[in-house]
């Protein structure tokens, strides 16, 4: 069986199937005929001006996010690969900012310029809720706060949580959670220790994992072709024509009656919770089967439908039926009172059985994706170690040579700070690996199929208990995990996915990518430091325990008892889930053999890989109605009829998300909250 990735071989037919809707498309590498018509003159992308708005831009997702999160409750706009507050900003540029400049001052953002400001909002929508921050802040205190007689955390946990991980003043942490007397300031002397041992960490992982984007980048988008669909909408919105203030997309009647279907309906909806008179649409269609022991919801989102418009036909079905098929393996499990052990963290409402034959789909996927890369990535390591003048790597945000040697010390310091937590190195080594090896897979998905919505179908700290068993780890090493959930669990967005987004993007723009690494490493670092400030005032304000989001509640809470419970119940090792986690490698290995044999084979097996997690359970069913649209659009319609109603879904994507961004600053002058989340 050739160890090739599961969509290398079947590559022609992704793109002969999402190219027969589309004539030329972007992930040809080929600019369409409308693009940049008026750049008469070679411009610069990465531009100061350009980069100053794309760090405003960041900045506003911030605060944004952060309050709309926590205070509003309204919907998470950068909490998934969708990046939905990057959109609307972006939409709200391109529709109305950017044609007023022009009319203004005879002056604009030309379109490598947006396109750099939408690189960097991608960039900065990765950080501040379900990334990292909002996730984090509460941990600086959080296994103190929750900690009862009856948990016995105080004695289970605290002894082995490291002093510098956390806040060791009592009256701040429970101000954190509790609120501050009005006008008291945040005491920004007793967090400054364990912020700055997260940030240091943290970044040196953000420069790890794009140095192994810039490593693997030439091989996804010049050998492999990968068609990058979460690209389409913002080059369609970048494009600039002569004469013409709005982009070509923005014109086109199709869109707005696409931005209409959902705008009305979240119009409606939100009038409803302001004036009870108004009628309330209820979309969701619940639908029980096998004796009641699943639950399928059946909801239409209309950001998820036109995103999944652009998926190839294989991969839509792949994801829908797939899920659809862990909804029936863990109903059967149900209905005979069988199961290999509770559900794991971060993998309901999958059976632990489904969720570790997904894991084990994710790792052969990762190691036929490297397999397929060995010999780009021995022209990379000869780059970097013997300055081959052959390969080229001009075209790189970094040298070959900076980003391998970025790449190693980068992770020996990851490795060490991970150590220091009360992991044994050898176990940090292993752990950090397996987070590695679950950047690269979820980015490989991200990149090709152009699923917006997913999460590891088993979390890196979860599957260490499964693969050495808590004895092996100690209760130092349970808790120390448990202290690294911010970042690898709940991990519903992340750096490395946005960013390889956004060097299609650069590609097609033809930026200055040696610029744009500045500018991404700038807006990571503005992001942090906006989103901690917003997050941590916030909550010193209002009271942690009294916003909304995960954080504050359920997360520490959760993290709290696995830790507490895997010290108190110990096992050697845990023998059924490996033994499924190494059938789901065997069975996407024999999936990947038909998909890369058989051309019409139509199942793509990438959708194996994504499990039953809390995405995937809430959008299976849009993926369905998208992939049913297209396929009759297809067959009666043919490319023509594909091109014609494509801005019609991409129009559903804008008003999904133009509609979300409308109510959180409606319902923040109007005083309304936790009525309207996406």
């Amino acid at each position: 069986m050739p160890l090739t990735p599961i969509v290398y071989n079947a590559e022609r037919r992704s793109r002969l199937d999402y190219g027969a809707g589309c004539g030329k498309t972007w992930a040809t590498n080929e600019i369409p005929a409308k693009a940049n018509v008026t750049e008469t003159q070679p411009q610069r992308g990465v531009s100061k001006r350009a980069v100053f708005v794309g760090l405003l831009c960041a900045t506003a997702i911030s605060f944004g996010e952060s309050y709309g999160t926590l205070v509003v409750r309204g919907s998470a706009m950068a909490a998934d690969y969708s990046t939905g507050a990057a959109i609307f900003l972006f939409f709200l540029l391109t529709l109305l900012l950017n044609p007023l400049a022009q009319l203004l001052t005879g002056s604009r953002l030309h379109s490598g310029e947006l396109a750099t400001i939408y690189i960097m909002m991608i960039v900065a929508s990765a950080i501040p809720s379900w990334g990292f921050v909002m996730n984090l802040i509460p941990f600086l205190g959080g296994l103190f706060y929750f900690a009862t007689p009856e948990n016995d955390w105080a004695n289970i946990i605290h002894p082995h949580i490291k002093p510098w991980l956390v806040s060791q003043d009592r009256a701040a942490t429970w101000k954190l959670f509790e609120g501050a007397a009005r006008g008291e300031p945040v005491p920004w002397g007793l967090w400054h220790k364990p912020l700055l041992a997260w940030g240091f960490f943290i970044l040196s992982v953000y420069f790890v994992t794009l140095c192994m984007l810039v490593i693997l980048r030439k091989q996804w988008m010049e050998h492999e072709r990968l068609l990058f669909p979460l690209s389409v909408l913002p080059l369609e919105l970048a494009q600039r024509e002569q004469g013409r203030l709005l982009p070509s997309l923005l014109r086109n009647y199709l869109t707005w009656v696409g931005f209409l279907i959902p705008f009305l309906i979240n119009l409606v909806n939100g009038l409803h919770s302001y004036f009870n008179y108004f009628p309330f649409i209820q979309l969701n269609t619940p639908l029980r089967f096998l004796r009641e022991s699943v639950r399928l919801n059946l909801y239409p989102r209309f950001e998820v439908i036109g995103l999944s418009y652009l998926l190839s036909l294989d991969v839509s079905f792949g994801v829908w039926f797939f899920a659809f098929l862990a909804y029936v393996h863990t109903g059967v499990e149900r209905l005979f009172g069988w199961s290999i052990g509770p559900s794991q963290p971060y993998s309901m409402p999958a059976s632990a059985s489904v969720a570790h034959l997904a894991q084990g789909a994710m790792f052969f996927l990762v190691f036929s994706i490297l397999w397929a890369a060995r010999q780009h990535i021995g022209d990379v390591l000869r780059k970097a170690f013997k300055r081959d003048p052959t390969i080229d790597d001009s075209s790189e945000m970094l040298s070959y040579r900076t980003a391998v040697l970025g790449f190693i010390f980068g992770s020996i310091f990851a490795v060490w700070w991970l150590a220091q937590t009360g992991l044994q190195f050898g176990i940090a080594l292993f752990y950090f690996l397996l987070c590695l090896a679950t950047f690269i897979g979820l980015a490989r998905i991200i990149s090709q199929a152009g699923l917006a919505y997913g999460v590891s179908p088993v979390a890196p700290p979860v599957f260490m208990v499964t693969a050495l068993g808590p004895t092996a780890l100690g209760a130092s090493g349970l808790t120390a995990l448990g202290m690294n959930f911010p970042w690898t669990a709940d991990l519903r967005t992340f750096v490395m996915a946005s960013a390889a987004t956004g060097l299609k993007i650069a590609e097609v723009m033809r930026l200055e990518t040696r610029r744009l690494f500045g500018a991404i490493a700038a807006t990571i670092v503005v992001t942090l430091i906006s989103a901690v400030w917003a997050v941590t005032t916030l909550a010193y304000k209002y009271g942690g325990v009294n916003l909304g989001g995960w954080g504050f509640g359920g997360l520490t809470r959760l993290t709290g008892n696995w830790i507490a419970h895997n010290i108190n119940n110990p096992e050697e090792i845990y023998g059924w889930h490996l033994i499924y986690t190494g059938i789901g490698s065997a069975v996407m290995a024999v999936l990947s053999f038909l998909k890369a044999r058989f051309v019409g084979f139509p199942i793509h097996p990438i959708g194996l890989v994504l499990g039953l997690t809390y995405p995937i359970s809430q959008i299976w069913f849009s993926v369905f109605i998208a992939w049913a649209l297209k396929a009759v659009i297809l067959k009666y319609g043919g490319a023509r009829g594909y091109r014609l109603l494509r801005p019609l879904f991409l129009g559903m994507v804008l008003g999904a998300f133009g509609s979300a961004g409308m109510w959180l600053i409606i319902d923040y002058f109007g005083g309304m909250s936790n009525w309207f989340t996406m």
